[in-house]
């Protein structure tokens, strides 16, 4: 992967894209401009240029197993948020985690990618971590 900028009118969902395509993670764009990245384990995040704040927000969804508590899954929530990253859970089956990265006056080509990677495994090691019980699908 190269090392050049990328000029903030340049950043699109085509262009970013295509970085995960030159990296070799497959990425596919939907009609909305969200840009859907599979990892090789299969696991699915989501790409989303916030074009007002000129930022690329990285998005990770993943559901809860039926017949957990509020409790159980607040607790585990907040060892999340505590040890390692920060989520939410929009709604009641869902633990959503995120991580911004502005493009404002350009972003260097690789940072796209270097940061889904830094996303990606905080994110996997933190359930990994914490998810001792269980409760994540």
């Amino acid at each position: 992967m190269n090392n050049s900028l990328i000029n903030e009118e340049k950043v699109t969902p085509e262009t970013i894209g295509a970085l995960f395509d030159n990296a070799l993670i497959k990425a596919t764009v939907d009609e909305e401009g969200d840009i859907q990245v599979t990892t090789d384990m299969g696991t699915v995040f989501f790409v989303t240029l916030l074009q007002n704040q000129k930022m690329l927000k990285y998005l990770s969804f993943f559901s809860f197993k039926d017949k957990l508590s509020p409790e159980q899954k607040l607790s585990f929530l907040n060892e999340l948020n505590s040890g390692v990253i920060f989520s939410r859970m929009p709604k009641e089956n869902v633990l959503l985690s995120e991580y911004f990265l502005s493009y404002e006056e350009g972003i260097p080509s690789y940072q796209v990618v270097k940061s889904f990677r830094l996303f990606e495994r905080v994110t996997m090691g933190a359930i990994k971590r914490f998810d001792t019980s269980n409760l994540i699908e």
